[in-house]
């Protein structure tokens, strides 16, 4: 599977936390586009952050099935909040967002990583705190 990602690092600086948006039910670019003059832009400047949008699976172009992702129930079982934490999980997918990947940012080894979303990923960003407290720290 091919996830999508957007890293921004226009304010990060050495050390600096990695501000991590989970993703919704929508493409890639729509929730960077409205929330770029918003409140995680603000914030990522304040804190020195790099921050980084991830696609959930099903939604833009980040489609396991291509073009038949919608085409059978079979497809539809790996639509699930449950399968899109998984994706964060390296040991889980063969080409994960893989959060402690964006560590490798110069002086990001030990960064916090915060995750943020709204409605749906906000929920996300919550579990994905709880299931992968060694990925996440807040």
């Amino acid at each position: 599977i091919f996830f999508r990602y957007f890293i921004n690092t226009d304010s990060y600086e050495q050390g600096g936390p990695i501000f991590f948006y989970t993703g919704n039910e929508g493409k890639l670019e729509g929730f960077a586009e409205n929330t770029f003059q918003g409140f995680m832009w603000d914030i990522a400047l304040e804190f020195k952050a790099a921050v980084v949008f991830a696609e959930h699976r099903f939604y833009g172009k980040t489609q396991p099935y291509g073009g038949t992702s919608y085409n059978t129930t079979n497809h539809l079982g790996y639509l699930s909040s449950e399968q899109a934490l998984a994706d964060f999980d390296k040991s889980r997918a063969p080409r994960p967002i893989h959060i402690k990947h964006v560590q490798r940012l110069k002086g990001a080894q030990n960064s916090a990583v915060i995750a943020f979303g709204g409605s749906y990923g906000g929920m996300l960003a919550a579990w994905i705190r709880t299931k992968y407290p060694h990925k996440v720290d807040g």
